[in-house]
């Protein structure tokens, strides 16, 4: 194989090695099956075995049928313009994106929380001590700063806060977080739900199971990789960076 012009096949390899070392992976929303919801979130790491890992939220919400919302559940009375999202521990559907009954409990089941942090729709709420332990569950962003165990593993918007639409009902956020679930935690069944805020309910909308990249498609092209910027732990308290 020939190298691309003015790129050593050392640069070459080596370029390939720190691709190759940051695991990534997608929540593709189809508009056409996951409820009007359209985009990403991408999950990638800073390595393989690494925690420190930057979730990129692009999502198009501008699809989504208030009236829909609206008859599914009866307590979403006016437009949504906030969702919780959380990672849920199942896959039931046949497609990468689904919505609405396709995304309920049965379907994509509870939060994933191996530490038993405990919220009200942990893993593992059906212990008598962990539904105990739900009463006092009080995850937040300025909270998971200071100690990323009050909060479920899977409770991103307890971590990063709810997506709030923005103009053209549209998402487009970034964080860092230091304390992700490592990659060899993820499964294959793990999905991310997004719950519509209507008033004191949240029912759950739209899900997207997740798909490993490892950084394939990168790889295409590594004459177009750019090694000024070596990947960094990002500073702050316990990792939380936006």
């Amino acid at each position: 194989m020939r190298s691309p012009v003015g790129i050593s096949p050392l640069a070459l390899a080596a370029t390939v090695a720190v691709v190759a070392a940051q695991p990534s992976y997608v929540y593709k929303f189809d508009a056409a099956t996951a409820g009007g919801v359209d985009g990403s979130i991408q999950v990638k790491y800073a390595g393989e075995d690494s925690t420190t890992a930057t979730i990129t939220a692009a999502l198009d919400f501008s699809g989504v049928d208030q009236a829909e919302i609206a008859a599914f559940d009866g307590n979403c009375t006016e437009d949504v313009t906030s969702y919780k999202w959380h990672i849920h521990t199942k896959w039931s559907s046949t497609q990468s994106s689904d919505s609405f009954k396709q995304c309920s409990k049965a379907a994509t089941d509870n939060h994933y929380d191996p530490d038993h942090a405990c919220g009200p729709a942990s893993e593992y709420i059906a212990l008598p001590e962990c539904k105990a332990k739900s009463k006092s569950y009080a995850c937040a962003p300025d909270k998971y700063a200071s100690d990323p165990k009050v909060c479920e593993k899977g409770d991103l918007s307890g971590k990063f806060g709810a997506f709030t639409l923005g103009e053209g009902y549209s998402v487009s956020e970034e964080w860092t977080d230091e304390n992700y679930p490592l990659p060899s935690e993820n499964t294959d069944s793990w999905s991310i739900v997004l719950h519509a805020v209507c008033v004191k309910e949240t029912p759950r909308i739209s899900c997207a199971v997740g798909t490993k990249s490892d950084g394939q498609g990168e790889q295409n092209d590594p004459a177009q990789v750019d090694q000024s910027d070596p990947v960094q732990a990002p500073a702050g308290d316990c990792g939380v960076k936006k």
